[in-house]
């Protein structure tokens, strides 16, 4: 999946929860500026080998976040490989994707400017893409039980509408 596919694939603010607004959307051709998939946070190996990465991310300002991270590979084999190698540390369970992938749910570290802060987080592939998942909230936020899960599905079908040929239709609202 090139840049421009990528971009389709993400998700907007009107495929979003609605108490999440868009901050973020973009997608970026590593064969122009190799460098942003080290910036986006993949690992080097990978970089070496994938062709556009992407980023969305939506917050409400106040208590919540969301970020959706993806990077492509010029093939399924290659994303498959790469998939495999993925750092496992922070793997908590698994749940079988739309589709039968797996997906793996993870503990997000908070970052200095959100020391109070708390997150889970889902990684996955699906096709020729490997996604991030990563959501924080302030602690005494109610977050939905079911929101994490529901963003990565959607993402998920999203990708797999594209990768049929398909315009990316599906919404987490």
């Amino acid at each position: 999946m090139d840049s421009t596919q990528l971009q389709t694939v993400l998700p907007t603010s009107r495929n979003m929860p609605s108490d999440l607004g868009g901050r973020t959307v973009d997608a970026w051709d590593l064969a122009k500026d190799p460098s942003q998939c080290q910036d986006e946070e993949w690992p080097g190996a990978w970089c070496a080998r994938a062709g556009a990465v992407g980023l969305s991310v939506f917050i409400n300002l106040v208590d919540q976040e969301i970020g959706i991270h993806l990077v492509s590979f010029p093939d399924e084999r290659s994303a498959a490989q790469a998939f495999k190698t993925r750092d496992k540390t922070d793997d908590m369970d698994r749940y079988p994707g739309p589709t039968g992938e797996r997906a793996y749910t993870f503990d997000l570290v908070a970052p200095e400017d959100h020391l109070l802060w708390t997150g889970r987080g889902m990684t996955f592939q699906q096709g020729t893409v490997i996604g991030r998942i990563e959501y924080s909230w302030k602690p005494g936020t109610h977050v939905p039980t079911e929101r994490l899960l529901a963003v990565t599905r959607m993402v998920i079908q999203r990708i797999n509408e594209k990768e049929r040929g398909l315009n990316p239709t599906a919404s987490a609202r």
